[in-house]
């Protein structure tokens, strides 16, 4: 089975301080949903049910490849590109989904990555979002 996600949003920042804060997973991402990937050396990541492998993708701010299992042969990668409102940051899985994994894919996989793309790219635009005039003045 094919697999193909995509997550975008604009954030009012600029793509140099959405990199930094995609450089360090610990900082944003959504833990109250599931832990964050752990470094385990030689750019490789663990997750609950995937080993990742960082690697060097043109035009990307972060890619990674899935290692293990088998049975998910794919990549996942973030974009940053720059628009009139500020960032685009634009979050891609691609790959393949083979036998049990179609539905551990469809059925477990899938549905987590939705929540916590969208719950680490709110930790994105919270962080980064600016400080609100007068707020402090006020009480």
């Amino acid at each position: 089975m094919k697999v193909r996600k995509i997550h975008e949003r604009t954030i009012a920042a600029t793509p140099d301080q959405i990199g930094q804060l995609l450089a360090d997973f610990e900082g944003i991402w959504p833990t109250q949903i599931a832990p964050a990937p752990r470094a385990q050396g030689e750019r490789l990541y663990k997750t609950s049910m995937m080993l990742w492998q960082e690697y060097d993708r043109p035009g990307a701010a972060r890619a990674f490849r899935v290692v293990s299992p088998a049975e998910l042969q794919g990549e996942h990668w973030f974009e940053l590109e720059r628009v009139p409102a500020g960032t685009l940051i634009r979050h891609t899985v691609q790959g393949e989904a083979l036998g049990d994994y179609e539905a551990i894919w469809r059925d477990r996989i899938e549905p987590g990555h939705d929540i916590i793309l969208e719950a680490l790219l709110d930790k994105i635009e919270t962080a980064l979002a600016p400080a609100r005039k007068g707020d402090d003045a006020e009480r």
